[in-house]
């Protein structure tokens, strides 16, 4: 992680000098995931910690109003009990799990956001800031473990689908340290639109709550 770290705040310095009228932040959000299904027979089964970490690029069109994209890796996924067997295809072949299975998933996506970025007026060194928008995610990673029934690190690439987009709301605080160097601290909540898996039969979401914790320049 602290090489993504270290190159994120390289490449955000280097886009500053071309671009002055535009704010960049390196963020990392270290999060709460889970799934859950449309069917009532796929439970969801706890908790997962996962975490994004990328560039945000904002810009502003008035003092308290911007549109943001960037660029992030985001890890995700979640636990889901199968009361039925399930057939899985894995990267070594086809498998039917029995009823009772718990399968935890543990997803990677390339993301790429867009959304609106409202601010308050600066108080004393302080601003409150609320975001909200959309995410485009790429899959790029998928693997599944069910220790019950010995699996661990199989890839589920073929089951997973390539495209996923989901909604974010959230908002925080920075802190100005002077000209455009700040830190930011704010809480995200994340639920996916479209459905995670290619399975026809029932859809699968996932959805997290993050800690955004950044160096904005």
């Amino acid at each position: 992680m602290q090489k993504y770290i270290l190159s994120l705040i390289i490449l955000a310095f280097s886009l500053q000098i071309f671009a002055q009228d535009l704010s960049f932040s390196v963020v990392v959000d270290p999060q709460i995931t889970w799934m859950k299904s449309s069917s009532d027979r796929i439970q969801r089964d706890g908790w997962n910690f996962g975490y994004n970490i990328g560039l945000v690029m904002d810009k502003f069109y008035t003092d308290n109003y911007a549109l943001s994209t960037g660029l992030s890796i985001l890890n995700t996924g979640g636990n889901l009990h199968y009361l039925d067997s399930m057939v899985f295809d894995f990267g070594s072949g086809k498998d039917t799990l029995p009823p009772g299975t718990t399968v935890s998933y543990k997803l990677q996506y390339l993301t790429i956001p867009f959304s609106l970025k409202l601010t308050s007026s600066q108080i004393g060194y302080s601003t409150m800031f609320a975001h909200l928008g959309l995410n485009n995610h790429i899959n790029i990673r998928a693997i599944a473990d069910a220790p019950e029934q010995n699996i661990n690190g199989e890839d589920i690439k073929e089951g997973i689908n390539l495209f996923l987009m989901s909604y974010f709301m959230g908002g925080g605080v920075e802190f100005s340290f002077g000209g455009n160097f700040a830190i930011l601290a704010g809480i995200y909540l994340t639920g996916a639109i479209w459905d995670v898996t290619t399975n026809k039969d029932y859809r699968v979401y996932v959805n997290s709550l993050a800690l955004r914790l950044g160096v904005k320049f």
